[in-house]
């Protein structure tokens, strides 16, 4: 399932249920999915997501950097020899 959008929440008997939206291919939004989570575990479910996007966010930060330091390092490395 994609989730590229949320739709509709609700929370009735003791469950929190939550439409996922996603383009289709006709590129409009439609629904993909419910996400289902029972009250006593929304806190817990919602800072796990958190965490794990924080986590992935900063995977993805350090590798741009280091790509981008390599980069650099190559074109120091070809205007050194240039010099020479």
């Amino acid at each position: 399932m994609i989730v590229e959008g949320l739709g509709n929440v609700t929370f009735v008997n003791g469950v929190m249920r939550v439409q996922t939206l996603g383009v289709n291919p006709a590129g409009a939004m439609s629904e993909t999915g419910t996400i289902e989570i029972p009250g006593n575990k929304i806190g817990e479910v919602i800072n796990l997501l958190a965490t794990a996007a924080q986590g992935i966010s900063d995977k993805i930060d350090s590798s741009n950097k280091e790509g981008a330091g390599s980069k650099e390092d190559k074109n120091s490395s070809k205007q050194k020899k240039k010099k020479k």
